[in-house]
């Protein structure tokens, strides 16, 4: 790691790094230029651990040095780089084997089965016993495994639940309930002793011809092996026991009693799971001030790739999310900043420029700047973070303004020349990197054009860019910036009241609902698993932790992030909600106090 005690004599003489073979911004539109570039095709949505990420990141070191930004990474270069870990991924020697007397068939992976889970051992092996749709639900009297020992065994159960059509379904017909997630099966069965869990696909509900799921190839480690069965076999699985899907859950809707059986088959789950590691780079580039302190201006540059990690569109993964507002916006915005300061030198403080990665996987690059900082954190003045800005219409939302004294009326000051609506919110909240920065007791600052249908999704292209407003929010910053310079005494982080906040608007619009955590957007068993359960948020106040599954949410059934989304988006500051997670198996119910962002 590179010392900065005497910043400004070390980066001096550090030497420049050779320029790169890069395209070039068109001449007199650099922003939308650099935009347009990092949201291209080429660069393939820019995926932490993509070769098209490191490909971002050699753009903006060469536009860094090209503007006379001086190297401010690790080893007198523009990169710091560490190591994010994206879960665990299939390694070649997955196998399951079925045997049934002399005969031994082996399944092929992503064609016959799609491994959903893993245990702590490689192998598992156990007669075959199908379980209905594994639930056990007292409060409706109905239990998959009553009388039936599965201890020792790999139990196969239906996906979903019973009476999935019915409307008048004792679960809730249509609209699943937390019975139905993978999660609830696979801890379920767990529980009760199986060693391996195999998901059928029942044809009564989903018939061999529906839309096949995606064949992912991510597996979480939560302690046991499950897979999930194509159709086809399914239903060659069940012929064993000399019964058929349709027949069974027409069986378990009538009767509501399960339907049990032993297949007089012995299963052989062989699971190649490596854990996914790769190396990826901050990029750091440095104005020197005539003092030793600085100021941060940030942006994140990865994004989802084609999807596979984090798109709010499932049926579009494989598709490249070109991320043009989250967050090429703010990166070009980055770098239109760095050159327009670098004509302004002398500067009264220091201007480092941090293009993040990792955010997209939980902040990742700005926590690991502020645990390893290249400058020292006690010249750190100020953070100012840019985290989507390309989709206003009008209206720009300001978090952060309460952490230092001084920054609402330099902000006052500079919404008088400008023709957008200022939406201010005190508290740093927002799960952007400004967050790693606030939690050193760092004044941060915030600039967010808002959420559109298009987040997370392969529509975010350049061509959705306001090229108007974005221009109009980058003088906003530039001018917030110029009277952060021109400050004689250095800002004094003031910690937030942590009560419900209203946001503060000319014309008293409320600031969005805030709920306190980060959620494992690659996550697929069922309901939001929240990666992080930020500190002192309503989600902590309520018990919530890191790793927890919500599978419900005000009475309505959580199945996927985009449920989420939508059902906090419906709620207002103070309001009160009932949640239910799942935590190490374990169903857990709390109440929430929603407060504002």
């Amino acid at each position: 790691m590179a010392c900065f005690g005497s910043t400004i004599v070390l980066l001096l003489i550090a030497p420049i790094a050779p320029a790169l073979a890069q395209p070039q911004p068109s001449t007199g539109d650099n922003l939308m230029g650099h935009l347009r570039y990092l949201a291209s095709d080429e660069l393939q949505g820019r995926g932490n651990g993509s070769p098209e990420l490191e490909q971002a990141a050699d753009y903006l070191a060469e536009f860094f040095r090209e503007y006379g930004l001086l190297p401010a990474g690790n080893q007198q270069t523009y990169f710091q780089e560490f190591d994010i870990s994206m879960g665990r991924s299939l390694g070649p020697e997955n196998q399951v084997t079925l045997e049934t007397g002399t005969e031994q068939i082996r399944l092929e992976v992503l064609k016959d089965y799609v491994p959903l889970t893993s245990g702590p051992d490689t192998v598992v092996q156990g007669p075959l016993v199908f379980a209905g749709f594994g639930i056990s639900a007292p409060e409706l009297e109905y239990d998959d495994y009553r009388d039936l020992d599965v201890v020792g065994k790999i139990v196969l159960i239906f996906e979903h639940e019973p009476q999935e059509q019915a409307e008048e379904s004792r679960f809730a017909g249509k609209e699943l309930t937390p019975y139905a997630t993978v999660l609830y099966k696979v801890m379920n069965a767990k529980k009760r002793g199986a060693v391996g869990i195999i998901l059928l696909s029942d044809g009564l509900n989903h018939p061999p011809d529906e839309e096949p799921r995606s064949r992912r190839s991510r597996v979480e480690s939560i302690g046991i092996h499950s897979i999930r069965l194509s159709p086809e076999w399914s239903e060659r699985l069940l012929e064993k026991g000399g019964r058929n899907s349709v027949e069974i859950v027409e069986e378990i809707n009538l009767h509501w009693t399960p339907v049990s059986f032993d297949l007089g088959v012995t299963a052989t789950v062989s699971l190649d799971v490596v854990k996914v590691q790769h190396t990826v780079r901050n990029v750091l580039g440095f104005l020197p001030g005539q003092t030793d302190k600085i100021i941060i201006i940030g942006a994140h540059y990865d994004h989802l790739g084609l999807g596979t990690t984090g798109s709010l569109a499932p049926e579009l993964i494989d598709q490249i999310h070109n991320g043009a507002d989250d967050n090429a916006s703010g990166t070009a915005a980055l770098l239109q900043l760095a050159q327009d300061f670098s004509r302004d030198s002398p500067l009264q403080q220091g201007l480092l420029f941090i293009a993040f990665a990792g955010e997209e996987l939980g902040l990742l690059g700005s926590r690991y700047y502020t645990e390893h900082p290249t400058m020292p954190l006690e010249n750190t003045v100020a953070m100012i973070n840019m985290d989507m800005i390309g989709r206003s219409q009008g209206n720009l939302l300001i978090g952060g303004v309460g952490t230092a004294a001084e920054f609402r009326g330099i902000l006052d000051e500079v919404q008088k020349t400008s023709p957008l609506q200022f939406s201010y919110s005190d508290s740093s909240r927002g799960s952007s990197d400004h967050l790693s920065f606030s939690s050193k007791k760092i004044p941060v600052l915030f600039f967010f054009s808002g959420l559109h249908s298009d987040y997370h999704r392969p529509s975010d292209d350049w061509e959705r860019i306001n090229v108007q407003t974005i221009d109009q929010i980058l003088e906003v910053v530039r001018s917030t910036v110029h009277r952060l310079l021109e400050l004689h005494q250095p800002l004094q982080y003031v910690e937030v009241d942590r009560g419900p906040e209203r946001a503060r608007r000319r014309g008293g619009r409320r600031g969005r609902t805030w709920f306190g955590s980060l959620p494992d957007t690659g996550w697929s068993l069922g309901g939001v698993r929240f990666e992080k359960i930020l500190g002192e948020t309503p989600a902590a106040r309520a018990g919530l932790k890191d790793g927890d599954v919500l599978v419900r949410f005000d009475g309505q059934t959580m199945d996927s992030l985009r449920q989420f989304i939508r059902a906090l988006g419906t709620k207002n500051p103070g309001d009160e909600v009932d949640v239910a997670v799942f935590r190490d198996g374990e169903r857990i119910e709390t109440t929430v106090i929603l407060e504002a962002r």
